[in-house]
């Protein structure tokens, strides 16, 4: 390989890991803040709506309307839950990324015999 390539390699980890940290330090926590916002909001219309399901005659439609809204509700606490486990574990994958990044360069520096970045 010749030096061009080790420099886009540089190049591409180094986007990555500006990507993986806008991820973890941006994107994860607003998607948090956001379900958690689009929880209390659903929750209050599928709590509300239990009043009129109560008025169904039909058991069998009422009990499965009742589970459906059971299961809305599990499902978006497992979205927050998710993306609360991104957030606190994103710092594995920049240390991933920086082990990948050293490698290629010790890599390099014993296959061509120099150090250094150009």
């Amino acid at each position: 390989m010749n030096k061009k390539a080790f420099v886009t390699f540089y190049f591409v980890f180094i986007i990555l890991a500006i990507v993986i940290i806008v991820i973890a330090a941006v994107v994860a926590p607003m998607a948090i803040q956001m379900n958690t916002e689009l929880y209390l909001a659903g929750e209050k219309i599928l709590l509300d709506s239990n009043e009129s399901i109560q008025g169904i005659n039909d058991t069998e439609v009422r009990a499965a309307i009742q589970a459906s809204i059971g299961e809305a509700l599990e499902s978006t606490e497992l979205n927050i839950d998710v993306n609360a486990d991104l957030f606190q574990y994103s710092w594995v994958l920049i240390l991933v990324l920086g082990v990948i990044v050293i490698f290629i360069i010790t890599r390099q520096t014993v296959e061509v015999g120099k150090g250094g970045f150009i």
